[in-house]
């Protein structure tokens, strides 16, 4: 495999890991105002490009081991993103705790 790709799949590990760490540190009420959204989108359309380019890569003769490394790293980059976005929605859709009678003061 190529320089480049391993450059490329270790960026996008750590914007994985940058996004994650946004999605679950940002109130989210701010997280518009920050672009997460757009974030997703440039990780998940760079994940899909690598995946396109390792394959490449394989049908070119390369280490077929290598390459299967290579799309595992993709996938656990992408898969870091959506664990924190189900946890964000768990969070965010999970029934308020009930009320108990209203305290005196």
């Amino acid at each position: 495999m190529t320089p480049n790709l391993h450059r490329r799949i270790a960026e996008l590990e750590l914007d994985a890991a940058v996004l994650r760490h946004r999605l679950l540190h940002i109130p989210l009420a701010m997280q518009e105002d920050c672009n997460l959204r757009a974030s997703h989108r440039i990780i998940g359309r760079e994940a899909l490009n690598l995946f396109r380019a390792v394959r490449q890569e394989t049908r070119n003769g390369d280490d077929g081991s290598e390459c299967d490394e290579a799309l595992s790293r993709i996938e656990a980059a992408y898969q870091l993103v959506h664990e924190a976005i189900a946890a964000l929605a768990d969070l965010t859709l999970r029934d308020p705790a009930p009320a108990g009678p209203p305290t005196r003061h």
